[in-house]
């Protein structure tokens, strides 16, 4: 979502596209922008199924989220709240969607940011409840079912960072992992939690932590201004930088390499994810 977000801040002009990934020979093929409209569209994760990809979409001055069918194209609206909603990632049930959903100020003066919590909601759209009672939360990523990772945004003016925490749904405990992150969570196929760490701020960098581990065991440095990230099944990690689409693996590059340029969509790639199978990748674009 947007970190420290506010009713009046304006979202940007941006667009969803999908193409279909060769992960052998890296080739990308049948690039389409699937949202084609002026306003914001943004934050794309495939569905559980892999049949469709949720998304956000502000048209009203109030952002909810939408589903794209990758079969027939059709576009559904998923949410229709005055609240905002941000980050739609589904849910291991194959029932449920969480969700930031960012409320109205807790009261006069507070800001917006104070409400941002991780909602459940059924894939109907109907908010169910909060997951966790924490607050100031800007993305969210499952652990595994019991254990959620969140970014929860930092205060500028008190001089405090973001910071990454993991919350245990059982035992409502939460513990810090890391502080100065970037705004992608991903989980490793060990089932390590892997973040975004800016501590450098001229060299971000992705790292992976565990629960139990008192510090984070870094892996690579991003694209320079990348804070977006993926997997794939095969290990390689896929980044962007500009218009290219890059990707890395352990033991065969340095350091992240181009494999496919995108200059006639005029923009800036983010946001990239894939389906689980690696065979087809969404991301956004920007700034066009």
């Amino acid at each position: 979502m947007c970190v420290g977000c506010s009713s009046t801040t304006p979202l940007p002009n941006t667009d969803i596209y999908i193409a279909d990934l060769d992960r052998s020979s890296m080739k990308v093929s049948n690039v389409r922008n699937i949202t084609q409209r002026t306003g914001y569209d943004n934050q794309p994760s495939f569905s559980h199924d892999g049949k469709g990809v949720y998304y956000v979409s502000d048209s009203t001055g109030v952002t909810d989220i939408y589903r794209y069918d990758l079969t027939s194209g059709a576009i559904r609206q998923v949410t229709e709240t005055n609240e905002q909603e941000f980050s739609p990632t589904p849910m291991n049930d194959g029932k449920s969607l969480s969700v930031v959903r960012v409320g109205k100020p807790l009261a006069d003066g507070d800001e917006y940011t104070e409400s941002q919590q991780v909602w459940r909601y059924d894939l109907g759209g109907r908010p169910i409840a909060p997951i966790l009672a924490t607050r100031r939360v800007g993305y969210h990523c499952w652990i595994d079912e019991g254990l959620i990772a969140l970014f929860i945004v930092g205060d500028e003016d008190k001089g405090l960072p973001h910071k990454l925490i993991a919350a245990d749904l059982a035992s409502r405990q939460t513990i810090q992992l890391a502080s100065d992150i970037g705004r992608t969570l991903r989980v490793t196929s060990e089932g390590r939690l892997a973040f975004v760490d800016k501590s450098d701020s001229t060299r971000w960098k992705i790292a992976t932590i565990a629960q139990g581990e008192d510090a984070p065991t870094p892996l690579v440095d991003l694209p320079t201004g990348s804070e977006d990230f993926c997997f794939l099944p095969d290990g390689k990690i896929l980044s962007v930088s500009g218009s290219r689409l890059m990707f890395w693996k352990n033991g065969e590059t340095a350091t992240f390499i181009p494999f496919h340029t995108l200059t006639d969509l005029n923009g800036t790639l983010a946001r990239i994810t894939t389906n689980a199978e690696g065979t087809k990748i969404v991301f956004v674009v920007t700034g066009y």
